[in-house]
């Protein structure tokens, strides 16, 4: 039975009132409790992160100087970079250029606005993403869970922004395949690419770490476009300018650090200027009990770096190249007790509830993915845009979960490094119900299968 078309006209009521009631009723009360609660850093002149005391520092230098991510020391301009240990440079870059255009010193609480403003920008995006996509009910399951998993836990570090940063990365390969395959016109497309590029850059300014995440599954994505356009050559042209462009954006923040070398007269740089790997990798082998003796502390690296190399200054380029060495060399010490630590770390993530009210990853990941299987059946294998579409974001929801697992095993298996994943659980779950509403729609209720995903 076909809709008619005071069915779809009902239907889009029904679709605006849920939207509605989803911003008025969850979003926005969730919104003014966190604001309401960033008070408690009024009046705050220092943070509990160093890196955030730098970021200060640099958005006053800002102000006197018109130079972004430097300290201003006694008539010089130092890079942030050696007050910042190895931080990422999008917060201080962000906190610059808020400080230049509103011409006054930026605060402790202007950073946790920050924060949750990313995390805001980042729920939205993704939500419009699966509204453009026809995925409607994802999009309502993000904003009815979202906001409680976005916003409700804030602070001033780094860390508080990623999940809403992570939000955003999807939108570059998701944009590609809708962009290729026309489910969106042609302008509309494009405009989803540029604004998947804005993301991937944003994302390398503020943690290097999630860029290289989108960067790998967006060239994945653009490889996959390329196969199946393999006889086009000026198709396939295309697709490796954008690579070209991906890999260019994923280097925004060293981009960013060599305009400003070139625009301000700064001290060169003594340590590297943004989030390194090696160091993360070496003490993430201590976060559970192990033979070689290390702990997941700064200091394990620093100290292990000096008893091979005393003149090797701490966070510099060849600390890190010497981590790296010191990394392998436990692989190759013991492969079988490093193998072990990575499986206890594996296992305590997927056994972690993210969010709380979900059941753990290794639960709930097979079971969505068995109901799309089971949902739209063999016979009916992904053969409709819709259907098409709904597998689309789950599997780009699944590389990205896949990618933060193997970041949380890699370095610690907390929350710190895991809440990302909670965000794409949410939109998975969105299409999981999707899935069923277009099952039930074939087993002969219609109104449920013109209720997902446009199907």
């Amino acid at each position: 039975m076909r809709a008619t078309p005071l069915m779809r006209t009902a239907l889009l009521v029904l679709q605006a009132l849920g939207l509605l009631a989803c911003i008025g009723l969850v979003l926005w009360p969730q919104l003014e409790w966190s604001f309401e609660a960033a008070t408690r850093y009024r009046g705050d002149e220092a943070s509990d992160w160093k890196a955030t005391n730098v970021w200060l520092e640099s958005a006053e230098c800002a102000r006197e100087s018109g130079a972004w991510l430097v300290i201003c020391d006694q008539g010089k301009l130092v890079p942030i970079s050696d007050r910042a240990l190895a931080d990422d440079p999008g917060h201080a870059l962000v906190l610059a250029l808020w400080a230049l255009a509103a011409d006054r010193s930026i605060l402790v609480i202007d950073v946790a606005h920050l924060n949750l403003v990313i995390n805001l920008v980042g729920l939205l995006l993704l939500a419009g993403l699966l509204m453009v996509l026809g995925s409607y009910v994802s999009a309502i399951v993000l904003l009815l869970f979202g906001p409680y998993v976005f916003l409700e836990w804030f602070g001033t570090s780094p860390h508080w922004a990623f999940i809403g940063l992570t939000a955003m990365q999807p939108i570059l390969p998701l944009a590609l395949i809708a962009r290729w395959r026309r489910w969106v016109p042609p302008v509309a497309g494009t405009g989803l690419i540029l604004l998947g590029v804005f993301a991937l850059a944003f994302a390398s300014l503020v943690r290097e770490a999630i860029a290289q995440m989108t960067l790998v599954v967006t060239l994945g994505t653009l490889a996959w476009v390329a196969m199946a356009n393999r006889g086009d050559k000026r198709r396939v042209a295309g697709l490796l300018v954008l690579a070209l462009v991906t890999v260019l954006a994923s280097q925004a923040a060293r981009l960013t650090v060599a305009v400003r070398d070139r625009m301000h007269p700064v001290e060169p740089a003594e340590l590297v200027a943004t989030h390194g790997l090696a160091h993360t990798l070496y003490i993430g082998l201590g976060t559970v009990p192990n033979r070689f003796g290390i702990r997941y502390d700064d200091a394990v690296g620093r100290e292990a770096a000096a008893r091979v190399a005393p003149d090797v200054k701490y966070l510099s380029k060849d600390y890190f190249r010497l981590m790296w060495s010191l990394y392998f060399a436990r692989w190759v010490d013991d492969p079988v007790e490093v193998m072990r630590i990575y499986m206890e770390k594996s296992w305590s993530i997927l056994r972690n509830r993210i969010p709380d009210y979900f059941p753990p990853p290794w639960l709930f990941l097979p079971l969505v993915l068995a109901v799309h299987f089971v949902s739209n059946g063999r016979a009916a294998s992904c053969g409709t845009p819709a259907c098409d579409k709904r597998l689309a974001i789950n599997l780009v929801c699944l590389s990205f979960v896949g990618l933060f697992f193997a970041q949380a095993v890699l370095a610690y298996p907390t929350r710190f490094y895991a809440a990302p994943i909670g965000a794409f659980m949410i939109v998975m779950l969105g299409v999981a119900l999707e899935n069923l509403a277009h099952f039930l729609g074939r087993q002969g209720v219609p109104a449920l299968r013109h209720f997902s995903s446009n199907g």
